[in-house]
């Protein structure tokens, strides 16, 4: 409910602005603007609202949302009045309307703060009511820089509007602020936990999505052996394979003898063929490696982004909340559309790539790293590449290079090693090896960090069950 004109009297009232000056002005959302009013003899939030249904005028003495970048009037308001001495504050009318003078320098200047509902608005003018600009441009209401305004307003009976019961021992601005801000937080809560559950829902199905692909193909590639078999029984077999076939039936020697179909390109010579297959066995063979890291990895994600928001629709601290909605939606907005290769991890408030392969390492050196990101490497081991994004303004912490440690040892050749040192610089000391193969660097300005392998920290890291 907005405030009634009983209401705004008495709120201008108990407000003692005349003599104050305008010591900055914050717009924390859309509809509010804030003046932080200052004079020797007090200081305080003056809070103007044009929120449909809760438009209001008040002091207020609770938080601040963080600041909306400043919209167009704000920005005049800034370079007009802020710095300036308020002269008078009155109620024209004893309307739903405050006139407030300001006077800067030379320039005069006088804001009409219109409370009626859903047609609020802030209008400066000059002296002689020359509109310089409003919060709401409103053509067809007249209301453009330019021209001249006019209220045809008659003196309101405050006695028709009755001031809401309100306790005694607290001004009534005080109570309009506490009982707004109650209301505004609740709103602003249960937004919030809308935005944050659409947000968590749609990265949910999107991990759940690429879970069940790696699954499947988990089990595709789970008999990599019979590929293997395959190519050996049609190599044993080419003799009597016709130019052709589309199937060999043959006894399987790897299982008792047993007949079986091999299905075959009839394209393709048993040569070929053969080849076909134990090319699909390697595949096979080095990609469930990989896809089981990737099942692994992603089930960890999935599990820590359902406890996350749980945890998150179940919280009040409307800071907490808003923190890590603006902190989620910056970093999805700079995720690219492709897949990012290899693994993710997080450390803290860092995130870490790890690259398994000279293809993943390659891709993640061209596309998803920056100059200032860590690069980790175990020493005398072939292995992945171990990426930690850098976050502006803070230094990588020793837990963070460790969990990185780990990590590059634990996807190495080393990884049954209990002690390995590992190669650290930033990106922008690596050059490409000269007609080196695929993703291979040459580390310059590098640091050696001694990796003790700590099975506790790579099961955090992994997801892996206690």
């Amino acid at each position: 409910m907005s405030l009634n004109a009983s209401e705004i009297n008495l709120i201008i009232e108990e407000l003692d602005v005349e003599g104050s000056y305008i010591q900055k002005i914050i717009q924390p959302d859309f509809h509010t603007l804030i003046f932080a009013v200052y004079s020797p003899r007090d200081h305080f939030n003056l809070l103007i609202s044009m929120k449909p249904g809760t438009s209001r005028l008040h002091r207020h003495e609770g938080r601040i949302r963080k600041a909306e970048k400043l919209q167009r009037f704000s920005q005049f308001l800034r370079s007009r009045i802020m710095g300036g001495r308020i002269t008078s504050l009155s109620q024209p009318g004893n309307d739903r309307i405050i006139r407030m003078e300001i006077k800067k320098g030379d320039e005069h200047t006088v804001l009409w703060i219109r409370l009626w509902g859903g047609n609020s608005n802030i209008i400066a003018t000059d002296p002689d009511n020359i509109i310089l600009d409003s919060y709401y441009r409103r053509p067809a209401k007249g209301e453009t820089s330019g021209a001249k305004l006019v209220y045809k307003t008659k003196e309101q009976d405050l006695s028709k509007f009755p001031v809401r019961e309100h306790p005694q021992d607290i001004s009534f601005n005080r109570y309009i602020d506490k009982i707004y801000t109650e209301l505004e937080n609740k709103e602003l809560k249960e937004q919030l936990h809308q935005q944050i559950d659409a947000l968590t829902t749609r990265t949910l199905t999107k991990l759940e999505c690429r879970l069940a692909n790696a699954k499947s193909l988990v089990d595709k590639y789970e008999n990599f052996e019979q590929y293997k078999q395959y190519g050996e029984l049609i190599l044993a077999n080419s003799r009597s394979i016709q130019r052709g076939a589309t199937f060999l039936e043959t006894a399987n020697y790897y299982s008792e003898n047993e007949t079986i179909q091999i299905p075959l390109d009839p394209k393709l010579s048993p040569s070929e063929n053969s080849e076909k297959y134990f090319h699909r066995y390697k595949k096979a063979k080095n990609g469930l490696a990989l896809l089981k890291d990737e099942v692994q990895n992603l089930s960890a994600k999935i599990a820590d982004l359902n406890a996350t928001r749980n945890a998150l629709l179940a919280e009040d601290d409307i800071d907490t909340l808003e923190e890590w909605y603006a902190k989620e939606k910056q970093h999805q907005s700079k995720v690219v559309t492709k897949d990012i290769p290899g693994l993710q991890f997080t450390s803290g408030q860092f995130l870490l790539y790890v690259g398994r392969t000279a293809k993943e390492n390659d891709a993640l050196l061209r596309r998803h790293v920056r100059g200032s990101d860590w690069w980790l490497h175990a020493r005398d081991y072939a292995g992945g590449y171990v990426f930690i994004k850098v976050e502006k303004g803070k230094s990588v912490p020793l837990e963070t290079l460790l969990d990185a440690g780990n990590l590059a040892v634990h996807f190495s050749k080393g990884k049954n090693s209990q002690k390995a040192d590992v190669y650290y610089t930033q990106v922008k000391y690596l050059r490409r090896a000269k007609d080196g193969p695929l993703g291979l660097v040459i580390p310059t300005q590098e640091k050696n960090l001694a990796v003790t392998k700590d099975p506790a920290r790579l099961k955090r890291l992994l997801g892996e069950e206690e």
